[in-house]
């Protein structure tokens, strides 16, 4: 087995990739004076505890963005890892491995932080972290929870004949909202996870992760909710 020269607790990695097709240049898009992707990585650098952070990403442009914060951005992606099809694990696993090589770094935990998510904060991404480095999970995200008219047990489906019927079986046997479990929404604040999880089971969902519970948050897919982000966070500077 290698033998780091350093050892580091966290290894950051905010993934930016910049084809996406329902707004351009998602990650580059400013809400509240801000871009997406550099109010991720700021936040990052921001956590106090001995860590790294990268960003990954597939273009140039993005890397010359974000080229005066004190982060790693050098970390181009291989051509394999390009395009909408390409999931968190192998971009992760990537981001981990070129970390252990360059910088002769090992690390405790891996955490995530989507650009996509500007409402988060400080404390989502250190429960998260704390978690892994303190309470033995193998990984953790951050979800909210559904609200019970949106349980999956009462979703509906349409027929090829036109007629209706329940998305899951089970839901036929619900009567009442007493019988419905607490369901949550992955929202992208924060995942983290150990190197050896991320590399061997290769989920974050499994017999040992832990769901760390937010208020509920948005993902940002849409310009739409571009300005309501912003709108928050504005309204949230201006009560501090």
């Amino acid at each position: 087995m290698k033998k780091y020269l350093n050892k580091k607790e966290v290894l950051f990695v905010v993934p930016a990739r910049s084809g996406s097709k329902g707004v351009k240049n998602k990650n580059l898009q400013i809400c509240a004076d801000e871009s997406l992707l550099r109010r991720a990585v700021n936040l990052a650098l921001e956590i106090d505890i001995d860590s790294r952070v990268i960003v990954s990403t597939d273009s140039e442009d993005y890397i010359d963005h974000v080229s005066d914060l004190k982060c790693s951005n050098n970390f181009l992606r291989p051509l394999y890892l390009s395009g909408s099809a390409v999931g968190d694990i192998e971009v992760l696993t990537q981001a981990l491995h070129a970390s252990e090589i360059i910088f002769n770094e090992c690390y405790k935990c891996v955490a995530m932080l989507q650009p996509t998510s500007p409402l988060r904060k400080k404390n989502h991404v250190m429960q998260s972290i704390n978690a892994v480095l303190k309470e033995s999970w193998e990984a953790s995200f951050t979800a909210n929870k559904v609200d019970l008219k949106y349980h999956p047990l009462k979703s509906l489906k349409v027929l090829d004949d036109g007629s209706s019927d329940y998305y899951l079986i089970e839901g036929e046997k619900i009567i009442n909202r007493q019988m419905l479990q607490d369901t949550f929404i992955r929202n992208g604040a924060c995942y983290s996870i150990t190197p050896q999880c991320l590399t061997t089971v290769k989920s974050f969902i499994g017999k040992h992760s832990k769901i760390i519970e937010t208020e509920p948050m948005i993902s940002i897919d849409s310009n739409s909710e571009i300005k309501l982000c912003e709108k928050i966070l504005l309204e949230q500077n201006n009560n501090d």
